[in-house]
């Protein structure tokens, strides 16, 4: 960007988002929050060094700074935008894109994920090895995922359309499983469209803009086949997907059919908090639910999953201060390990300083993170969907 940007021009410089920046507080250098940021786009001379790749890559877009910022700047946008015209040589951008390569290719990333499974069973790793936290985040492999064709069910009038992401299809696809078994809960057939993929928010994350257009016309593809609602179990893919028309140009034709899919989308506790029966009785479990910052920015987006927590009886904790981010961030906890564990410490000790008897979330990205960082030693930790299921049996 030149001088005299959006940036240079709008920001006043107030210093609101730098309180509330999970990474400055991690690392200390005011450079991180948006204001060095924006400041950098005004006054950079020439092609972007290493060292300024780094401190675009150091953001976990969690969009806390927007929230406070007073004039509104589009700050997560500059920063994507900052992110797509750096070189795929530094570093930091090569280890994103091998990453969004994978997701991008579900035959790929469901050969490591078995390869993963194999290894687990062949290894004897210490029970704190990071490999082995990493490796125990992969489920064993049920039946493949299809769509709904139980007698009992095919025959209801209501259906939904399952995005099912990376997560639930690959990694733990107890999670499907479980929507799955909501769904008919609440006298609902769910329809499983072929051909649908990674929802691209790791590719728009990383800057890869084509590739996250590519992911999106192969969802929107997936999907125009199909009519009525599109549940997402993770809350992330659920924002992203929301956000598919924003991809394209206004006058890109595949804008209105990426409008015609987003307003189809409805994201996980939203759908279920207004459709799940209430549980015959409470089961008492104390649950301490972990706002994914995809979430709790949008309206509805905090209260929702707790009215479903209440509906299923269970005690809902709350943290003293305000939700803190989790560190995950998209990619940010593979390129920036340690600053992650630092954001994750502070976000973990407010959930575990209320002593519950389960963490959960809907978002693929903050549960791996949990499940990678505190293990099964402190507190269980599972995606909202599996909860839910358990309560209500």
């Amino acid at each position: 960007m030149k001088k005299g940007n959006i940036a240079d021009a709008s920001c006043a410089k107030c210093g609101a988002c730098v309180p509330v920046c999970p990474v400055c507080r991690a690392e200390g250098r005011e450079i991180f929050t948006a204001r060095g940021r924006m400041h950098l786009l005004a006054v950079r001379p020439g092609p972007p060094s290493v060292l300024f790749a780094d401190i675009f890559s150091r953001c976990l877009l969690c969009g806390a700074c927007e929230q406070v910022c007073p004039r509104r700047l589009p700050i997560t946008q500059l920063i994507i935008e900052t992110r797509s015209r750096l070189p795929l040589l530094y570093p930091t951008s090569l280890q994103k894109a091998a990453v969004c390569t994978i997701l991008a290719r579900p035959v790929l990333l469901d050969g490591l994920v078995r390869a993963g499974i194999s290894l687990r069973r062949i290894l004897a790793l210490p029970a704190d090895s990071g490999l082995r936290l990493r490796l125990a985040l992969l489920e064993e492999r049920p039946a493949p995922l299809e769509q709904d064709n139980n007698p009992a069910t095919s025959s209801l009038a209501a259906h939904i359309n399952y995005f099912t992401g990376c997560f639930a299809r690959h990694l733990q696809p107890s999670i499907a499983a479980a929507v799955k078994h909501l769904l008919r809960r609440c006298g609902i057939s769910v329809q499983i469209p072929a051909g649908q993929g990674c929802c691209g928010l790791a590719a728009w994350s990383a800057g890869r803009l084509d590739l996250a257009r590519e992911l999106a016309r192969c969802n929107i593809s997936a999907f125009a086949k199909t009519t009525g609602p599109v549940l997402a179990s993770c809350s992330s893919c659920a924002a992203h997907l929301l956000a598919l028309p924003s991809l394209f140009a206004e006058n890109d034709p595949q804008r209105l059919q990426a409008q015609t899919l987003a307003d189809r989308v409805r994201e996980f506790s939203a759908f279920f908090s207004e459709t799940l029966p209430p549980a015959e009785s409470a089961c008492g479990l104390r649950v301490f639910y972990h706002d994914p910052c995809h979430l709790r920015f949008l309206p509805d987006g905090m209260s929702a999953p707790r009215r479903l927590l209440r509906l299923a009886g269970c005690v809902v904790l709350e943290p003293e201060e305000s939700p803190l981010c989790c560190g995950q961030g998209g990619l940010f906890d593979m390129v920036y390990p340690d600053s992650s564990a630092s954001i994750f410490a502070s976000c973990a000790a407010q959930a575990l300083a209320r002593k519950p008897d389960c963490i959960t979330t809907a978002c693929s990205g903050c549960l791996m993170q949990h499940q990678a960082r505190l293990g099964k030693k402190e507190v269980k930790t599972v995606h909202l969907a599996v909860l839910l299921e358990e309560a209500l049996i």
